[in-house]
């Protein structure tokens, strides 16, 4: 009797296509090495004629002209395109971070982060590093105390423990000296601004990244900023301001009342409402091998954003529902959300229902048409990693 193939042989004829097609990813990846090497130039050319790093007329002109190839080789535009905009946002990344923005006269600080070893501080700290100023790090083991690099610094920047954040603020904002400058980057704003305009007599500005550290580009990720405090003859709104947006971000003016109130939507009630139904998710009896089985795109998104939500640290989102002055009436108004919602379906009511959904609709207007483009790409993108 013949021999018995083996079903996970790979035959002959895929192996050397395999092959070849290994081969063509290697001169694409050459390509794209050369394309780095090129903006490297690009940008020290912009850097010299004091050229932004974006270029949205260019970029468009970008796409429009790979979409018109992509018809001529018989490619598909929307899987060209979605590579072409993540090859342009890791342009704009590399030319952000070589410092292209950065005037030539920007005058170089000396900048203490304190907590500069947790995630976002160490962040910020080579942040700015890279844009050529002096920076301390100062933590629970370092050599330098809190203090001390608060008495040596031109900028401090508090990046520590929401359940701290406070103390530690009263703490080293007495040694700021009078014409510099203190920030925060917590989630709330009210308090810690409050800590540090009574602690110290320095300029006070509030920052909220609105990301977490380990994020893949820091192009247009916002940033709420708050100048709480500013002196008539300071030109510390101008530097910091001219510092992050040299960086890429994109900055979102705000009062410390206006951000917390705005964040009990945006962070207090998704993290709640994440937070419920992961625990109805656990209490439901099916595992999640189960449901991923069945698993729709929909559904999918929704947990694999619990999952993550919950491989992160409940002391930092415990902190932002408890430090947030809003949190209270969100959560209530979740509630009676629930309730609403849970009336229509307990009793059968569909009239009941569709006036809810409607209600809603109506609140998102034409931000729904947009969403559902966004969505479609989320999905898309979510499918293909499996």
């Amino acid at each position: 009797m013949p021999d018995s193939i083996d079903p996970n042989a790979v035959p002959v004829q895929l192996q050397e296509l395999r092959v070849h097609i290994d081969d063509l990813d290697n001169k694409i990846l050459d390509l794209l090495a050369q394309r780095k090497a090129v903006v490297a130039e690009v940008a020290e050319v912009k850097k010299e004629l004091s050229l932004k790093v974006r270029d949205r007329v260019r970029e468009s002109e970008i796409l429009e002209a790979r979409r018109t190839r992509c018809q001529e080789l018989g490619l598909r535009n929307e899987v060209i395109e979605s590579l072409y905009r993540v090859v342009l946002t890791a342009s704009r990344d590399q030319q952000a971070s070589m410092g292209t923005e950065i005037p030539h006269d920007l005058p170089q600080k000396n900048i203490a982060v304190i907590g500069g070893r947790g995630a976002m501080g160490s962040m910020f700290a080579k942040l700015f590093t890279e844009l050529g100023q002096n920076v301390v790090v100062a933590d629970l083991e370092t050599e330098c105390t809190p203090i001390e690099a608060a008495r040596e610094a031109d900028m401090v920047i508090v990046s520590v423990p929401m359940s701290v954040t406070e103390e530690v603020i009263r703490e080293v904002a007495p040694f700021v000296k009078k014409s510099g400058l203190i920030c925060d980057l917590t989630s709330t704003k009210t308090i810690p601004i409050t800590a540090m305009c009574e602690s110290g007599t320095c300029d006070v500005i509030g920052l909220h990244p609105m990301f977490g550290p380990n994020v893949h580009t820091l192009q247009e990720q916002r940033v709420v900023y708050v100048p709480a405090r500013i002196a008539p003859d300071s030109e510390w709104n101008t530097w910091l301001r001219t510092c992050l947006l040299s960086r890429g971000f994109t900055l979102v003016d705000s009062t410390a009342e206006e951000h917390d109130r705005t964040m009990s939507i945006v962070q207090v009630l998704t993290h709640f409402s994440t937070e419920v139904l992961g625990l109805s998710i656990a209490r439901a009896g099916v595992s999640v091998e189960e449901t991923l089985r069945f698993a729709s795109p929909v559904y999918l998104i929704d947990l694999v954003m619990t999952a993550r939500h919950f491989c992160q640290s409940p002391d930092l989102y415990g902190s932002i529902h408890l430090a947030n002055p809003n949190a209270k009436n969100v959560v209530h108004a979740f509630q009676e959300s629930l309730n609403a919602w849970q009336d229509a379906v307990e009793n059968g009511d569909l009239v009941a229902f569709e006036r809810l959904f409607a209600e809603t609709h109506d609140f998102f207007g034409d931000v729904s048409e947009h969403a559902m483009e966004q969505s479609t790409y989320l999905i898309d993108r979510l499918i293909e990693r499996g």
